[in-house]
């Protein structure tokens, strides 16, 4: 009668469906959301298998530990392959699956090791106590409690034709891979269009990237008025940019940094030229991203976000002449208004314009290459094919 029993409990159950879900990029609640819509649209049924491919490189460990109650709840079987990537990953989200299967290379943190532990990889793998990391070594075979294989398609080999048993149940299963009408049907699932953007922005360089560039456009839109256009598409980067901000821990005193510098642009906006206050925005604008980021879950590259604080730099540069080259082509009725007043010098901006002080306002008005300009000499100012020159 035992062994009876001992036979039953071993028995192959055919997996009937496959269902395969690819987690990549940095793992956020979009995936989890993901996952949770998914059970909620696909009935499973008992001998029904799930898989998930991990391939991520960073995560939110609150998010991680929310996916594997998730998945620990289920009563039909799941399998987790780490890979192709060498990745890390946290040591208990293996406990919340039935089988596992990991690609040379992978690195397992925050282990707590025991004697069982111990027994089940560092014979075969590298444990560093210290460090409590395992990592995963280039001898491909199967193994108890988990397998070691390069590739998603032979784990799913593996599992069907070895007798490998369930890490919760004891169970094994069985996959018919052929093409007849009884073999296991394979699909794979992917995130919505939304959640696959969230996972896209979740990257914290994107992240700064987006939300810097779309202050940029809402400050452009102030000095060249036009349909709304930048200001729709900017206000949309600033929304979409802020929604990983809470799940990641953004500090919000670098974003109040970020307001000042982004003022300080303003300013330069309104002179008319970059000058040694568009460093100092620069400076203020990276000292800013480095606040932002200082104590974010994911690793954050420094050096990128120089980058992106650089290229905000040259933007700006690139458009604030452009601006107000627009500012006095389309708006020459306001600016012929000036026409016949006396204007102070009150700086030499380049050899073909100065900055001029008139009613009380400063402008910046064109110059005659073959004439000799001072500061805080007066001048009378005149109107050439709708620019305003001395």
């Amino acid at each position: 009668m035992i062994n009876i029993i001992f036979s039953i409990v071993l028995a192959s159950i055919s997996v009937a469906q496959v269902n395969i879900f690819e987690v990549d990029g940095i793992f956020s609640s979009a995936h989890v959301r993901s996952v949770e819509r998914h059970f909620e649209e696909f009935e499973y049924e008992k001998n029904d298998l799930f898989i998930v491919q991990y391939s991520s490189k960073q995560f939110s460990s609150e998010r991680l530990q929310q996916f594997n109650n998730l998945i620990l709840s289920q009563d039909f079987y799941t399998a987790l392959w780490v890979g192709p990537y060498k990745v890390d990953l946290d040591f208990d989200t293996i406990n919340s699956f039935d089988f596992v299967g990991y690609t040379p290379g992978v690195n397992l943190i925050n282990v707590e090791f025991t004697d069982s532990i111990e027994a089940q990889y560092c014979t075969i793998n590298i444990c560093n106590y210290e460090n409590r990391t395992i990592n995963v070594v280039n001898q491909e075979g199967i193994y108890e409690g988990y397998i070691i294989v390069g590739s998603l398609g032979s784990f799913i080999e593996n599992l069907s034709s070895e007798n490998i048993l369930s890490n919760l149940s004891g169970q094994s299963i069985n996959i018919n891979l052929s093409s007849d009408e009884s073999s296991s049907e394979i699909e794979f699932i992917k995130p919505s269009l939304i959640e696959r953007f969230y996972i896209s922005i979740s990257n914290p360089i994107f992240t700064y990237l987006f939300f810097v560039l779309g202050f940029a456009l809402i400050g452009l839109e102030l000095f060249a008025i036009g349909p709304g256009l930048m200001a729709f598409i900017g206000g949309s980067l600033v929304i979409f940019s802020t929604m990983p901000f809470q799940e990641f821990g953004i500090n919000y005193f670098g974003i109040v940094l970020f307001i000042i510098s982004f003022l300080v642009y303003l300013k330069i906006l309104s002179r008319g030229y970059f000058s040694l206050l568009g460093i100092g925005a620069f400076i203020l604008l990276y000292l800013s991203s480095i606040l932002m980021f200082i104590d974010y879950e994911i690793e954050v590259n420094q050096f990128l976000l120089g980058l992106v604080s650089l290229g905000l730099a040259f933007f700006y540069f690139i458009a604030i002449p452009t601006v107000i080259r627009s500012r006095l082509t389309t708006d020459t009725s306001a600016m012929t208004s000036f026409e016949g007043s006396k204007g102070k010098i009150i700086e030499i901006l380049d050899n073909d314009a100065v900055l001029i002080e008139v009613k009380k306002l400063k402008i910046r008005v064109d110059t005659k290459q073959d004439n000799t300009y001072k500061v805080n000499e007066e001048y009378i100012i005149k109107e050439e094919e709708g620019n305003l020159i001395i």
